[in-house]
């Protein structure tokens, strides 16, 4: 528990639908990431070498990201530096990764395998 929330953290790796499968399994959803605050909450408990799928996506429309969690738009954005650049029209799907000196959010393809953070309830 961080900040009065419950989260799964996974170093196991899998595609963002997995992710979102698993998550729903434990009786929660991909992390909604909400502000800064809750990033700096998370940070010393992620892996410095690992990224870790969040709830957020651009799935619907294209450069609209939204929650998978809520369906609404998302709370909080901290793209790192040059992102979101969509490489080869393909990543809509965002991962929190190792920036230059903290997570920061990727546009990634939603086939790729990383880690995960769950928000169970």
């Amino acid at each position: 528990m961080i900040s009065g929330k419950n989260y799964y953290i996974s170093s196991s790796k899998c595609n963002w639908f997995e992710a979102s499968n698993r998550c729903r399994q434990m009786g929660g959803f991909l992390l909604n990431l909400e502000s800064k605050e809750e990033l700096k909450f998370l940070t010393p408990y992620l892996h410095p070498a690992l990224s870790y799928w969040i709830s957020t996506n651009d799935l619907g429309v294209r450069h609209f990201y939204v929650s998978e969690a809520t369906g609404i738009e998302a709370p909080f954005l901290d793209w790192s530096v040059g992102q979101p650049d969509n490489i080869e029209g393909n990543e809509r799907c965002v991962e929190l990764w190792p920036s230059t000196s903290s997570f920061q959010m990727n546009d990634l393809s939603c086939q790729r395998l990383v880690g995960f953070i769950c928000q169970v309830n």
